[in-house]
Formats: structure tokens, sequence, C-alpha cells
């Protein structure tokens, strides 16, 4: 365990030098690498996993009377909670009275703890990851907002995974069990006890939601938010590697961006469909019109899939078209063409891909008239809280040009498996 801070504790004073000069212009940083991106507290609540990874934080937390109080409490809520699905995870849950309480104090904490001082800005800024929020007011007020996304982003978790409630696309997002059958019950008593277990003396106001966030994933088999990471040790690396060697003015796109096409079943991991995708944009690619290119899809289809999309279009492109390995990035977490282009554009942003140059994006005929329409960006508004693009020019039936946006980077809280 002291191993472990001690590495953490140097990663941020490393990080703390490197990311000044962008914290000081509330800016994101072009190159910020997540603090544990292969974890899903690191994707759907940045801000509480970099507490938790504070040693001195979370002395001063777990010190303070007002935030003790409240970890004691839901402790006790927790041992006192009939044992069903419903019951247990709203002993789970923060309310909102806790959440507006734990946010009055962390603004007050702000104001006198350097520690967090820091933190805002060498990686909550940096980051990007709260970009919507870093700019409404003073930073207290801003950490207070912060907070509050992350709590309403563990209660989702619990909500969905925890109680059943359907997510908005239940036919691929939703718990794997039948709500309130057996095997939930048993599962949501195994949970209770748990955290209970490992809650007993841990006096961190965060904890017995953030701990269940993850267990409850976990059990459901959720890991699609942080497959193949860190991309850039893994399956990106190689390609992260050339962007250093890139002339930009060579080429007029930044990237070519192949939409997936999810599979209809467990056997193919590819739809038939997709690959006459991959094929058109492999003969776009020799072109020489971009210098990468970035296919995108995750574990979407058909419900719990083992396949990640992404991963099987970069080999058939290697496979079949003979595209070097360090030509081709993968974004293997995307759900829907939203986060489709949300995703891409944050792959661009923190990568240090140019986005003042567009990148074109193919598919189906059909699939770019709905990329190119108002109707897709007020989706994107109504399912990621944004719009991660700005649209150039239609270029021909299978192929649009778009600019990517810096709100890309932020955090979709009611999206759990794509945040």
């Amino acid at each position: 365990m002291r191993q472990k801070k001690i590495t953490l504790g140097f990663l941020i004073a490393i990080t703390s030098y490197l990311f000044l000069v962008s914290a000081q212009e509330n800016k994101p940083y072009v190159g910020y690498r997540l603090i544990h991106p292969d974890k899903i507290e690191s994707k759907n609540f940045y801000f509480t996993l970099l507490l938790n990874e504070s040693s001195e934080l979370k002395d001063v937390f777990a010190a303070d009377g007002t935030l003790s109080k409240i970890a004691k409490e839901k402790y006790l809520q927790l041992t006192k909670s009939e044992d069903t699905p419903v019951a247990i995870s709203n002993a789970l849950k923060f309310t909102e009275g806790e959440i507006k309480l734990i946010a009055d104090r962390l603004a007050e904490f702000y104001e006198k703890e350097q520690a967090l001082k820091e933190l805002y800005k060498n990686h909550i800024v940096a980051s990007g990851c709260y970009y919507l929020l870093v700019n409404k007011s003073s930073e207290a007020e801003n950490i207070k907002k912060i907070w509050e996304q992350d709590a309403k982003a563990m209660n989702r978790i619990i909500d969905v995974y925890g109680i059943g409630v359907k997510p908005y696309y239940p036919g691929i997002d939703s718990i794997s069990y039948p709500v309130n059958g057996k095997k939930h019950r048993e599962l949501m008593l195994l949970t209770k006890a748990l955290i209970v277990f490992e809650s007993e003396d841990n006096f961190l106001f965060y904890h017995i939601p953030y701990l269940a966030s993850e267990v409850l994933l976990d059990i459901n088999d959720r890991d699609e938010a942080v497959v193949y990471e860190p991309l850039w040790k893994n399956d990106n690396r190689a390609a992260y590697e050339r962007i250093k060697t890139i002339n930009w003015d060579d080429y007029p796109y930044s990237a070519l961006i192949v939409l997936g096409s999810g599979p209809d079943n467990y056997d193919f991991p590819l739809n038939p469909g997709g690959k006459i995708r991959l094929r058109i944009a492999a003969e776009k690619y020799k072109e020489g019109i971009a210098p990468f290119i970035i296919v995108t899809g995750g574990k979407v289809y058909p419900f719990k899939t083992r396949n990640v999309e992404a991963y099987h279009m970069k080999q058939y492109l290697m496979d079949r078209f003979n595209i070097p390995e360090n030509n081709i990035i993968i974004e293997p977490h995307a759900r829907h063409t939203t986060s489709n282009i949300r995703n891409t554009s944050r792959i661009i942003i923190r990568n240090g891909i140019p986005t003042a140059k567009p990148m074109l994006v193919t598919s189906s005929e059909r699939h770019i008239n709905s990329v190119s329409s108002d109707a897709f960006a007020e989706r994107c508004k109504r399912e990621l809280g944004l719009v991660p693009y700005v649209l150039k020019k239609r270029v021909s039936a299978h192929f649009v040009e778009l600019y990517p946006q810096l709100n890309a980077l932020q955090i979709n809280p009611i999206e759990p498996l794509d945040p």
C-alpha cells in the first residue's frame, strides 16, 4: 500500500509541473493522460478517483466532523436496510441533502487546502473531463458542480445496476439479470455484505457509493468503458508514437474516421455492412488523404457481446489491405454514433493531432445522411449534453468533414458504459 502512495505522489508531482501552464489558462492540456484509465472510476467520476488517490486529502476528509458523520450514517443505513434490491440500493446512494452538504464542505476546503487547489488546476482543468464546468464561476463553486456531477454518476450506476432502472438503451445496457429475480436478490445481498465488510472502518464521505458503483459494474460484467486501456501503452502505442513524426501540411485531413456497424450475432465480430465501410475507407486512405485511420466501435451488439468492434476493424484493415498497424488507431468504447464522434475527437485532442484540420468521417450513405443532419446535432445534445463537432461540409455520399471540439472531453455522467 505504501509503495502505491509513493508512486502516485511522484506521478502527481510530475504532472503538476507539466500541466501548470495549461491549467493557468483553464484549458485542457494536450498530452494529458488519465490516471488509472483502466478503472471505471476514472472514466465515470474522475474527480472522486483523484481524491481517493490523494493520501493527504483523504486524511483531511476522514478527520472532518461533518464529512465523517456522513460516512458513518451511510454505513449504519446500509447495515439496517431491508434485504431487497431497492432498499439496499437506496442505502448505497447519496441523498440530495448529502450531495449538497458535501458540495458546500468541499468548497470550504478549497479555500484552505493547497492539495485540493493543485488537484483542480493540474488534473481537473488539464484533463478536460469537466470542461463544461470549469469556467462557470469561482473555482470553489466549480468544485461544487464537479462533485455534484460525480455523485449523480455514482447514483446512476446504482440505479441501473442495483435497482434495475432502465437505461436509455435497455436492449444493450441493462442489468444482466431479471430484475427482482432470484439471482438479482442474491447478488444484492452479497453486495451489501461485501460493502459492509469493507466499510466498517472507512470514514471517507464518498466511500460506500464509490465502492458500490465499482462492484455493481463488476458483477454485471460491465467493463465496456475501459477495455484495452491504457490505449497509449497497448493497442494504440505504435500509432501514437508515429504522431510525433507527421508533417501535417502533407495531408488535407487529420484522420479518416470509420464508423462501426454493430454485429447482429455473437459468432461474427464484424457486420457485413461494416466490412463494406472498411473497404471504402481503405481505398480512400490509399489516396494519401490522412496519416491515420481511426476505427470506432465498442462492445455493444448483441447484448453483452465479448467482441470489441474496433479491434476487429483494425485486424480486417491490416489483414485484407496491408495497412500498417502504426497507421491505425482504435477507439474501442463508443456505443452509438454520437459517442463515435465524441470519442474520436477526444483521441485527436489528447494526442496532439491538429484540431484546426478537419477529420473525414466515412460510413454508409444512410449513416452519413444522419451525421450531416441538424437532427444528429440535436441527438448529441440530448444524449451527450453537448455537440462534440462542427460540421464543415458533406463531401460525397460516403464522406463528411467535421472539426472536433474541446467540449468532447466532458464526462457524460448518465452513460456509465461509455461516459
